[in-house]
């Protein structure tokens, strides 16, 4: 357990801290399996975001859930805004801090998606790697309306990020951002949102993670992906339209599988055991064709 992470946290008895540099990571661990499984939350969320999903899929490996840096109760005392290629550095210094050899799979929501295919460019690639609604476009149209008027160098000062998340809370700001994504949370998934952006400096971790991400440079290098792909992608997604994203993955992925539901963009958090059944059927796949061919 950390002190900072509230005791009814999701899955907060398997929290751990582990100082790597200028690092504290905040890593939800569980499992006994020598296969090994890490999950990857997206902009502005942390590993609160896979709920009971982490708990099942405990049950078959042994699984990394993280709060990215400057994200949740991630705290990060170094470098505040940090590329892709450099997160994808720290997820590897993590990897070697935990003990852990090779990540076997890797499951990423929105940008941590994205990050798992920066990670898996500079590592031994996963086997599997699975995107739920992958943020693989530039600048999706909430990007403009909510986030773009924060990155100018006075709003991103430490004065003003303190003030705006005191204030963000208290306002219907965090619901707005919540609804515009197309998915409908219960109310007690969007008070962790709430308590996440009381942070300044989850706020802040959450517009450097955006501000960072070179979506072109990425895609130019991901045929080198030989991981088997499945995107899991969502009919009603607010933020990344669901025609663009399906011509960027066919034309930028070797052989990747698209999978299309309905949904906003956190189904996952709306229907989880609709979610885990996807990305179980997309892991046992993987492992089947394993077996076979060997």
């Amino acid at each position: 357990m950390i002190k900072r992470v509230p005791n009814d946290w999701p899955n907060s008895a398997f929290s751990q801290e582990i100082q790597v540099g200028d690092l504290f990571w905040h890593v939800q661990v569980s499992g006994t399996s020598p296969s090994h499984l890490l999950l990857l939350h997206g902009t502005g969320s942390s590993a609160h975001t896979w709920g009971a999903i982490f708990a099942e899929l405990s049950k078959h490996y042994t699984v990394v859930a993280v709060d990215l840096p400057g994200h949740g109760f991630t705290k990060n005392l170094g470098n505040k805004t940090l590329s892709l290629d450099q997160l994808a550095d720290t997820l590897t210094d993590l990897r070697k801090a935990l003990k852990i050899d090779y990540f076997d799979s890797i499951i990423g929501h929105s940008a941590g998606a994205t990050l798992a295919l920066s990670y898996a460019l500079k590592n031994k690639q996963p086997k599997t790697i699975i995107g739920l609604n992958p943020s693989l476009i530039s600048l999706p149209n909430f990007y403009n309306k909510f986030v773009a008027p924060f990155l100018n160098p006075i709003v991103t000062s430490s004065f003003f990020t303190a003030v705006l998340s005191d204030l963000l809370p208290r306002t219907s700001m965090i619901d707005s951002l919540l609804d515009s994504t197309k998915s409908v949370l219960p109310p007690e998934k969007k008070e962790r949102y709430k308590t996440l952006f009381k942070s300044a400096d989850h706020l802040n971790g959450s517009m450097s993670f955006m501000a960072g991400a070179d979506i072109p440079s990425l895609l130019s290098q991901c045929k080198k992906i030989s991981s088997r792909l499945t995107f899991i992608v969502t009919e009603d997604d607010g933020w990344i339209p669901i025609k663009q994203l399906r011509e960027v993955i066919r034309k930028d992925f070797v052989n990747p599988r698209i999978i299309e539901i309905e949904g906003g963009h956190l189904f996952h958090e709306e229907s989880e055991k609709l979610a885990l059944e996807f990305i179980m059927s997309a892991l046992t796949e993987e492992e089947a064709k394993h077996v076979h061919t060997n």
